[in-house]
């Protein structure tokens, strides 16, 4: 989206005078009005105009209005300028000097009027017409007739009367872009013209639907006349095109054959030529591949013979080596036989010896199967035991976990009731208390400094149960109050203000006074029947310092509480005494007049709490803490009872299993026994086998020298075997090389040979198959170019082919089935169709030509409507934007003015969208917290309060006007003195800036200590017996040592 552009901020040149172009920088009168003789020189900025009522401080604005082209009318206090000469005099004038271009250029306006109504113009002391004297001023941007930039005392309230519209038109002529009114009366204008051709429009089309309604009555017997004629030709233009369409379905048979035939040919050439090449090399591979498998045949019937010798003689090796390594073995064992065969024999007869004295000594072992048996009743007995402990233990756990569960619920219900003073300090921080948390938790990290009590904030001590309550009392207590913190000793008030100072916080102090004495609360019967319940000192809970502080601030004893039916009799309700009632809908508020007995009334809807949204039930919480120690100690009890039933429950099983140990330790003792003596039997008979083996053995020396001889012959025999192998595997490595290598290649001929030959059939049956098709091509090509001539001969016969005729062609159906359906079905719809009045087709189409000739014109005023709309689009492209941002920078400096004097205002652009004479802007202002933005009237704000707005308004221009001056007669009064006072240093600042332009304050009165800059100028307007004197030194505009000079000499 694009920016929109801002509007053209005025370039304001001051001189060394600080005047610019278009300053007043004279006013002199005679006979005008009040003033006999006046001569005032104001400043080049703010010039206050102060003087009792009736010193004539708005006849200088009558003065202004009427020397700068305005007209009487525009004053709001007489029709005609014979009003404004003095009583008793025939004539008077107002000469008006403006600054020009430079510091040496005045321009000098004067204008005579007399008591018949007459007046004469001067330009710098020469006669001139009204209508230069109007253009002098439009230079400067000067309009006396705009309430923006003059505002007479009896037009202020004509301010707050304008519509937005109006505002916006007046706005428009005194800031920001010229051309923007001018832009403005334009697309009024031409949304008007705009509106206009829409008429025009609509109205056309009604014409033209009427037509196409009576021609739609006719269509159905005008569309049959026309439907049987164009059936009719449509089905002899078809059979003209029937044989044709045979001649092309032949031709393009006869095309596709020819071209087949031709292909045919072609691809039999090429599978002829490429057969013969894959044929010829087939042969020489043959032949080499025989050569290669002779030779491969040969050296391998040498490598068998060669393998067969080798495994032979391999044979015979191993089979010696295994005969000598035989040999050695026995040598050796018959030598460790022999060595150690008298050591066994004699370490045999030992161990039989010491075995059999070992099983003799072993006494006889029979097991105490009593003691079993009393041991496995023991832990049976004690097992049942344990087991009924595990039961009681089961039941308490379950007991336990069911408290606990209990226990977690009134944990978390407490949580979530502790949460709900988190919610209400996130309601703080969002309505603007921004550092509300960080002071919540400074207080409790203090808490154990403060001698008192500290309470805060408010909103978290106060308990509302009904929710209509919590609105009528958000509405009754102002919003600072919520977020204060409560102190009940003056040193905790000066702790707490300076560690609270830049978290933007109130600290209110508590003084308890036991002497004061506070109605009781008392419901009458007249307030009864009134539908009067309660009142709002009586609605929430809240610490007695917290709730003391809201009675006494806010009245709450005062403000009473009704129902619906209150609203209905709310104008007796004053007449109880009760000032202050609230409703579900409304808030009631009477005072009494200082001056009198008159009492006013004031209602206001009801807003919805923003604060107060969750509540806390303190006597819940209280039950839910008892409770919650309740549950405590029962859980305490219930753990105490399950660790003694685990503590017996280990006792058992630990007896339990020392019984279970003592019997094991039995039965592996008697195991032990048994198995004893089962060894030491088997160990004797193994060693008395022993020692009969050992004493059987030979003597070994004849052995050993026989098997040495062998050994030695075996040897012999084994090395020539041997050197026989050797040789022998040398000759099969040669001959091994040989055969790899030439079986390699027969191998690489073969695949050659078989990859060659797959080809050659491929390109041989690719050839049968082209031969075949060929063949056949030609033969379809021969019969269709027969058939072709024949159907051309018959096509001409029909119809020859024209241009028109071909086109026609295309339109029709395109297969000879199509077409003969089409035509057989156009006739019989043809033959179908009946009329009766021949004159209908005649009546319909001299209507169709009106039709036509409105639809051309309808076509021109919608062309017409979008060029106007594209224009209007266009100028609205250029003024709104500009003006968006115009309304946008003057409701920036309006909100910012109004948030300084701590109210609300905004300023917006009200849109409707081609409507723009109903463009308008729209001031809305808000003078109380808890009230909403309203539009700027008479009918929702005070006097006071509208003239605050109107002066912000005015401010609000300042830095956007492109007027040389401004004037605003008495807007202060009817506003109270802070409004005035913040509405006096709003006027300074604007002024002290060096972009503003000169302003004129009228007032009849000034606060006392206002703060007044070098911007300010005052110009005191008095009259009375005893101002003839200073009036005469004052009279030329001069200042106050002057006049005290004069008044010296007149007292010597």
């Amino acid at each position: 989206m694009e920016d929109e552009p801002k509007p053209k901020k005025p370039k304001i040149s001051r001189g060394d005078d600080d005047y610019m172009a278009g300053n007043i920088t004279e006013i002199e009168l005679c006979n005008f009005m009040t003033f006999n003789k006046l001569t005032c020189k104001p400043g080049s900025r703010l010039n206050l105009v102060i003087g009792p009522n009736g010193s004539g401080k708005s006849s200088l604005v009558c003065a202004i209005a009427l020397g700068l082209g305005g007209e009487p009318q525009l004053l709001g206090r007489a029709t005609s300028v014979s009003a404004y000469v003095k009583r008793g005099e025939e004539s008077g004038y107002i000469k008006i000097t403006l600054r020009g271009d430079s510091n040496q250029e005045h321009i000098t306006i004067t204008r005579k009027i007399d008591s018949r109504n007459k007046s004469e113009w001067l330009f710098n002391g020469k006669m001139s017409a009204k209508k230069d004297i109007i253009d002098v001023i439009k230079k400067f941007n000067i309009q006396v007739n705009n309430l923006t930039q003059f505002l007479p005392q009896d037009r202020v309230c004509e301010f707050a009367k304008l519509t937005p519209v109006q505002l916006l038109e007046e706005t428009e002529k005194a800031v920001g872009d010229p051309q923007l009114p001018i832009q403005h009366q334009d697309l009024i204008k031409k949304s008007q013209e705009l509106k206009k051709c829409e008429r025009a429009v609509e109205s056309n089309k009604g014409s033209l639907d009427q037509l196409k309604e009576l021609n739609a009555e006719l269509e159905k017997d005008v569309e049959r006349v026309r439907q049987r004629e164009d059936l009719l030709a449509k089905a002899e233009s078809m059979k003209e095109k029937l044989p044709w369409l045979k001649y092309d379905l032949k031709k393009a048979e006869y095309v596709e054959a020819k071209k087949q035939a031709d292909d045919a040919k072609l691809k039999l050439g090429e599978a002829a030529k490429a057969l013969h090449a894959v044929k010829e090399p087939i042969e020489k591979q043959k032949g080499e591949k025989a050569k290669q498998e002779a030779k491969v045949k040969k050296l391998n019937g040498l490598l068998d013979n060669n393998t067969k010798k080798r495994m032979r003689l391999l044979e015979n090796y191993d089979h010696l080596g295994v005969l000598i390594q035989g040999k050695y073995n026995e040598v050796e064992d018959l030598r460790r036989q022999e060595e150690s065969r008298q050591q066994r024999i004699s370490k045999a007869k030992e161990d039989l010896a010491a075995a059999e004295a070992e099983l003799a000594s072993l006494p006889p072992y029979e097991p105490p199967k009593d003691k079993i048996g009393q041991l496995r009743s023991q832990i049976m007995e004690l097992e049942e035991i344990a087991k009924d402990i595990k039961n009681q233990k089961a039941d308490k756990e379950k007991f336990s976990n069911h408290h606990k569960r209990l226990l977690r619920e009134c944990t978390d219900r407490l949580r979530e009731m502790e949460n709900v003073n988190n919610k209400r300090l996130q309601a703080l921080k969002n309505s603007g208390a921004e550092k509300i948390f960080e002071a919540y938790q400074l207080v409790q990290q203090h808490r154990d400094e403060f001698k008192k009590e500290v309470y805060g904030p408010v909103l978290l001590e106060v308990n509302v149960a009904n929710k209509a309550h919590a609105d009528y009392l958000e509405g009754q207590v102002a919003y600072y109050i919520w977020k204060a913190f409560i102190t009940q000793d003056p040193d905790d008030r000066d702790l707490l203000v300076r560690n609270l100072r830049s978290f933007d916080v109130p600290v209110i102090n508590h003084v308890r006074n036991n002497g004061s004495h506070r109605d009781s609360f008392r419901i009458t019967d007249e307030m009864r029947r009134l539908g009067i319940s309660s009142r709002l000192d009586q609605v929430f809970e809240a610490p007695y310092a917290v709730k003391e502080v809201l009675i006494t601030q806010f009245g709450l004893d005062k403000s009473y509480i009704g129902s619906k039916e209150t609203d209905d009799k709310a104008d007796m309700v004053y007449k109880l005494g009760i000032m202050d009632l609230w409703t579900p809908e409304n808030n009631y508020h009477w005072s009494k007049s200082r001056y009198g007995s008159h009492i006013s009334g004031n209602v206001q809807a009801v807003d919805k709490s923003r604060l107060l949204l969750c509540n806390l039930d303190v006597k819940e919480i209280e039950t839910v803490k008892s409770r919650q120690i309740e549950l405590n100690e029962t859980i305490c009890v219930t753990d105490a009872d399950l660790k003694a039933l685990q503590t017996a429950l280990r006792q058992k099983e630990d007896e339990a299993a020392v019984l279970q140990r003592e019997r094991e330790e039995i039965v592996d003792i008697t195991q032990r026994q048994k198995r004893k003596m089962k060894d030491m039997e088997l160990l004797v008979n193994q060693r008395r086998s022993r020692l009969k083996s050992v004493e059987r053995e030979d003597d070994p020396d004849a052995a050993i020298a026989k098997l040495t001889d062998q050994v030695k012959e075996l040897k012999v025999q084994r090395f020539q075997c041997a050197v026989e192998i050797k040789t022998l595997l040398t000759e099969a490595v040669a001959y091994r090389r040989s055969f790899a290598e030439n079986y390699m290649c027969s191998i690489e001929l073969e695949a050659k040979i078989k990859e060659m030959e797959s080809n050659a059939k491929q390109h041989e049956k690719l050839a049968i198959q082209a031969q075949l098709y060929c063949e056949q091509c030609d033969n379809s090509a021969v019969n269709l170019r027969k058939q072709l001539a024949a159907a051309k001969s018959c096509a001409e016969s029909v119809a020859m082919i024209t241009p028109e005729l071909k086109q026609a062609f295309l339109e029709m159906p395109t297969t000879i089935e199509e077409l003969e359906a089409a035509i057989q079905e156009s006739i019989s719809e043809a033959n179908s169709i009946l009329f009766l009045n021949h004159n209908i087709l005649e009546d319909y189409e001299n209507r169709q030509r009106k039709i036509q000739a409105l639809t051309d014109k309808q076509e021109a005023d919608v062309k017409e409507l979008n060029d106007r709309l594209n224009e209007i689009n266009a100028l609205k492209g250029s003024w709104l934007p500009t003006l968006r941002s115009l309304v946008t920078r003057i409701n920036e400096t309006f909100s910012r003015n109004f948030q300084e004097m701590a109210v609300a205002g905004e300023v917006s652009l009200d849109e409707h969208d081609t409507d723009f004479d109903k463009y308008g802007i729209l001031i809305k202002v808000k003078f109380r917290q808890t009230g909403q933005l309203q539009v700027l009237s008479a009918h929702h704000q005070s006097g006071g309060e509208r003239s605050v707005s109107t002066i912000l308004y005015l401010v609000s221009l300042q830095d956007l006007t492109n007027c040389p001056f401004r004037v605003v007669d008495e807007i202060n009064q009817g506003m109270d003195p802070i409004n005035e006072r913040k509405m006096f240093q709003q006027l300074v600042r604007a002024a002290s800036q060096p972009n503003t332009p000169q302003c004129f304050l009228l007032t009849p009165k000034l606060l006392p200590n206002l703060e007044y800059s070098d911007a300010c100028s005052i110009l005191t307007v008095m009259n009375g017996p005893w101002i003839e004197q200073p009036a005469k030194v004052w009279s030329g505009g001069e200042s106050w040592a002057s006049i005290r000079t004069q008044m010296e000499k007149n007292r010597c």
